[in-house]
């Protein structure tokens, strides 16, 4: 009984003095406990707001009643010259950090024909998702375990993502005929950084629902700061310490106010484990780049003949394996999710998340009609609501057409449904902060070497000679302006060097591609 008054006693000390007053007027004393137990939990920590996840039953899975809350929550943030900046976490970490939407209460809602029940939700979820995104004061979101689905989209917006040695990030919704929403095609093709050039990391992501720990999440870029658990409370009491003046306004003084946000998280990270080995090899980057390039005439039967057109003997069996995965998903998810990978590349944030928007509405009235080849809701109730463990059995095996493809990302004029207006009534091609905080890409150490060597050719001609791996890496751990002393630079560096270049007799680097 002793350590139950004491775990109260800490949730309740940081809880806002107003919050604490109106608590104990409005609530008796023994139903203080009821109170704590509400989903989400808004905290006050110095100059820092705190927003936990608090349904750790259901993996922190976000509700309707959860996003408008943290939406409205944030609005009133927005408003106050004493709230700093915004943290997201976990009452259920190392565990959770938000497995994802409540998908198995959408279904249930489909099945009693209360559509519009269904939809609210994806309203509030991807209207947050939009405020999160165009939010006017720095947001940390630490992933600190299970970011799936709906937990993808509270953090990937966010221009400082925290990932830890027990973060498991995915975007699974393809095994559940639904599609990667949340504004993923938008973020991914924008903030990967490895093997990414033609949107191939983002489709692959999107399509098979790989999961990525804490220490790859780093690398490709998925997040910007990478510390260790049992740094956390600590790096929340120093973030709420941070004097950030907001007063002039400028795009200079918020860029200064972004940057210290920045110096503190890297005060706090953590290095890498010293066996830690990139998940993927140089051979299995080459099946990703070759087989999930996204243009135009990208479909999913280009994807698979790609696979199978896969013949080098290093290769071939990852090839293989991923084609076996996705022929484990629903094919007209998959159409949908390239469909979506298409627009929402070139697409500003506001379109992108109304084009889910369309589409999560149209997946759910699709559940009117017993033909439709979209199974979404089935799929949850097989899985998610009966606790099937036998895979679902796909009726619809055969590519839609093109146009049915189309019509499912479309607003359907039955079907009234909008984002809530965000805190800045503003939209954007490209995050503003994002890339000054994570390591660089692929295209920017590419860059730099080409850079070098064709200077060191105009300046020597015949007898100009290749930057080396070894002074790549020294310049970006110790001379670049933007990423000098940022944790694991060097693993990047070297690890772009080693796929994209072969070493002449002076260990000068050759670009393998003519591109480079």
């Amino acid at each position: 009984m002793l350590r139950s008054v004491k775990q109260k006693s800490s949730l309740l000390k940081n809880v806002s003095t107003a919050n604490y007053r109106r608590m104990i007027n409005n609530k008796p004393l023994a139903n203080i406990e009821n109170v704590m137990n509400v989903p989400v939990h808004f905290t006050v920590k110095d100059t820092a707001r705190i927003i936990t996840l608090n349904r750790p039953n259901k993996l922190n899975a976000l509700n309707t009643e959860m996003s408008d809350s943290i939406f409205n929550t944030l609005n009133e943030y927005a408003k106050s010259s004493a709230t700093k900046l915004i943290i997201f976490n976990s009452s259920n970490q190392p565990r959770s950090f938000c497995a994802g939407g409540d998908v198995a209460t959408v279904a249930i809602d489909n099945l009693n024909q209360k559509i519009k029940d269904s939809i609210k939700f994806f309203e509030s979820e991807y209207s947050l998702n939009f405020q999160i995104a165009t939010y006017d004061k720095p947001i940390v979101a630490i992933m600190n375990g299970i970011t799936m689905g709906g937990g993808v989209g509270l953090a990937i917006h966010a221009p400082f993502r925290i990932s830890t040695e027990n973060t498991k990030w995915a975007m699974p919704e393809m095994d559940i005929g639904f599609f990667p929403d949340v504004g993923t095609t938008f973020a991914l093709p924008r903030i990967l950084n490895i093997s990414n050039e033609k949107l191939q990391m983002a489709a692959y992501l999107s399509l098979t629902g790989e999961v990525i720990n804490g220490e790859d999440a780093y690398l490709m870029g998925l997040s910007s700061h990478y510390i260790s658990h049992e740094n956390l409370n600590s790096l929340e009491t120093r973030l709420g310490e941070l004097l950030l003046n907001e007063k002039t306004g400028t795009d200079s003084n918020k860029e200064n106010i972004y940057k210290k946000v920045n110096i503190a998280l890297e005060e706090f990270s953590s290095e890498l484990p010293k066996d830690y080995k990139f998940k993927y090899n140089n051979h299995q980057l080459d099946v990703i780049e070759k087989v999930f390039e996204i243009d135009s005439k990208t479909s999913i039967e280009k994807i698979l003949k790609n696979l199978d057109d896969i013949k080098n003997p290093d290769e071939i069996d990852f090839a293989q394996e991923i084609k076996s995965k996705l022929l484990t998903k629903s094919i007209p998810s998959l159409q949908v999710a390239i469909r979506l990978l298409q627009h929402n590349s070139k697409d500003n944030i506001s379109s992108a998340l109304k084009r889910d928007l369309f589409t999560a509405a149209n997946f759910c009235y699709a559940s009117k009609n017993p033909d439709s080849p979209i199974e979404f809701t089935q799929s949850v109730k097989h899985k998610l609501i009966e606790k099937n463990k036998n895979a679902y059995n796909w009726k619809q095996t055969a590519p839609l057409d093109p146009l049915q493809v189309n019509s499912l990302i479309s607003p359907r004029p039955s079907l009234l449904t909008a984002l809530k207006r965000n805190t800045e009534n503003i939209t954007w091609n490209n995050y503003p902060y994002h890339s000054k905080f994570q390591l660089p890409s692929e295209s920017i150490i590419n860059s730099y070497i080409k850079k070098v060597n064709e200077t060191n050719r105009a300046t020597d001609g015949d007898i100009s000679r290749s930057i080396t791996k070894k002074e790549v890496v020294n310049y970006f751990t110790n001379y670049s302006d933007d990423f000098k002393g940022k944790n694991a630079v060097d693993k990047i560096a070297s690890l772009i060097c080693e796929k994209n270049f072969n070493v002449d007799e002076f260990n000068g680097l050759i670009s393998k591609s003519k591109d480079l």
